[in-house]
């Protein structure tokens, strides 16, 4: 029997006359780590968009977007016993959203638009979803 993990990954986006900018988080210890979306473990009985608002809150501090988006994309990754199943999720800020209050765990935060988000991510995974969320917002006008 494996051991099985839940994991959202969050891409929070705002956008006002057609532009989208998208926010990218670096967790500490800086050194070790990369630019990635918002990401929390789901706990049990938890749905992916509970789990989403609940990341983004913790990490954040914003409460109840104005939109959540599906993106429809669950990568599986299998070492051994161990099972990670990562679910990517849109998650558009209130237009009053205010400021960020980044957690503790948060070596930095900062907005890019989508050429300069693709480029940062490091992750093939995360590059796919953030291009699936910017077509899907296209295609929405």
């Amino acid at each position: 029997m494996s051991d099985q993990t839940h994991v959202v990954r969050v891409f929070v986006f705002r956008q006002d006359a057609g532009n989208v900018e998208y926010l990218m988080v670096r967790r500490e210890p800086e050194h070790d780590s990369f630019w990635t979306p918002v990401t929390g473990l789901m706990k049990p009985h938890e749905s992916i968009f509970q789990a989403a608002v609940r990341s983004v809150g913790e990490d954040l501090g914003l409460t109840a977007p104005r939109q959540i988006v599906d993106l429809q994309l669950a990568t599986h990754t299998q070492i051994g016993e161990f099972e990670e199943i990562d679910w990517a999720v849109g998650y558009r800020t209130r237009d009053n959203a205010g400021e960020l209050y980044p957690s503790d765990g948060l070596a930095g935060v900062q907005w890019l638009d989508f050429d300069s988000i693709y480029q940062n991510l490091e992750s093939e995974d995360d590059r796919r979803s953030v291009m699936r969320l910017h077509f899907t917002l296209r295609a929405a006008g």
